[in-house]
């Protein structure tokens, strides 16, 4: 779920993200496409929600709170939980590099 709100909160198009995931996890399943557009769907219309989840902003590059879509004020968060996973986490760097050059030269751009 950390790549979802990952995405999500980095505006991150869910079809774009959906096929990125694929891409980089070979052994990915329909179930995980489905999970993508039931959260995006959900933030999206949690309207007054607050504290949805936590997520890492590449823009300021602190974790910040997905809130609903009429509270979409950058709200940091003030605790770092060294659990929380940035982006992609911990991966393969390289690989993950050969997989976005791979999605560049094959995926058109929308």
């Amino acid at each position: 779920m950390a790549l979802i709100n990952f995405f999500y909160g980095n505006d991150i198009p869910c079809s774009m993200a959906v096929q990125v995931f694929h891409a980089c996890n070979d052994t990915s399943d329909a179930l995980m496409s489905e999970q993508f557009f039931y959260f995006y769907d959900l933030w999206q219309n949690s309207e007054d929600g607050v504290h949805l989840c936590i997520y890492f902003n590449m823009r300021v590059e602190k974790f910040v709170f997905i809130n609903g879509s009429r509270k979409d004020q950058l709200e940091i968060v003030e605790f770092q939980d060294s659990d929380i996973p940035r982006g992609f986490g911990n991966k393969d760097t390289e690989a993950l590099q050969e997989k976005i050059e791979q999605i560049r030269s094959n995926v058109p751009y929308y």
